[in-house]
């Protein structure tokens, strides 16, 4: 009787500690994101206005910014920063080129990266679990993992660079705050061609404003492309019911197919 009461007692001891483990990691996430969501706005282009099928105007989260679609003001480029954005030849925005005379990294069916998949229109779920934040990103057919289990955020990653980064979070109140490194810097951070280097560190604040609405802000820290750190435009996705992510991948043969049928013949006229 004695060794049954004392090995119930520890099996009680064992229970009541990880229900205490689980309701702690579920009270350090007063905040609900989990849904899908959809970039207001839509499309990349911030000079066509043009309306897609749903009445969304495209390129109207942009029309104002001048040089990214994170920006509504012109960024602090360093000397190199500013070479690097010069370099970077886009298809969409107010630098647009015809794509066979750009240089975006889609073109040869390159991840997107993290950054410029949060600025896409195309919808992403997050899904929250104790201990850790997922997106499930349509872009590119990706999951991406927040770690909000009370580790710290690390100095570096030696493991890295990842084209979607290495992301710690904690929630303040009812906003998410996560911090992103071990990015890798050959991604473009938008469409327009936005740059951004392998030593860049970002953080995200993520917060519910409405029972459908979330925003983003973001905050770049990245010293060898920008003189100072400096903080995004909100970008405001809505809440999407039944609605799923679809698979949106760039194979790099379908790319080359497209390439070769609709993106160099649009060059051949101009000399």
């Amino acid at each position: 009787m004695k060794k049954n009461f004392i090995l119930g007692l520890g099996l009680a001891l064992v229970t009541s500690a990880v229900t205490l483990q689980s309701d702690a990691q579920q009270s350090a996430m007063p905040a609900d994101l989990s849904g899908v969501w959809l970039m207001e706005g839509g499309g990349g282009d911030s000079n066509t206005g043009n309306t897609a099928k749903d009445g969304t105007v495209m390129g109207a989260a942009f029309k104002s910014r001048p040089q990214s679609q994170w920006s509504y003001e012109t960024l602090p480029f360093t000397p190199r920063g500013l070479e690097q954005f010069q370099a970077n030849k886009p298809g969409k925005g107010p630098r647009t080129v015809k794509p066979v005379f750009g240089n975006d990294p889609i073109g040869e069916a390159n991840p997107p990266g993290l950054y410029r998949a949060l600025v896409y229109s195309r919808p992403f779920e997050i899904e929250q679990v104790p201990g850790k934040v997922i997106q499930l990103l349509g872009y590119g057919r990706i999951f991406r993992i927040i770690y909000t289990d009370g580790r710290p955020v690390p100095d570096d990653i030696p493991e890295g660079p990842f084209w979607y980064g290495y992301s710690v979070g904690h929630f303040e109140s009812d906003t998410l705050v996560v911090n992103t490194l071990g990015l890798d810097g050959r991604a473009w951070m938008d469409e327009w061609g936005t740059p951004m280097s392998d030593d860049a560190r970002i953080e995200e604040r993520w917060k519910r404003i409405g029972q459908n609405k979330l925003q983003l802000t973001i905050t770049v820290t990245d010293p060898v492309i920008y003189t100072r750190s400096w903080t995004s435009a909100p970008v405001i996705y809505t809440l999407k019911h039944g609605v799923e992510p679809n698979e949106v991948i760039f194979s790099p043969m379908d790319e080359k197919a497209f390439n070769r049928v609709i993106r160099d013949p649009s060059g051949s006229s101009v000399k």
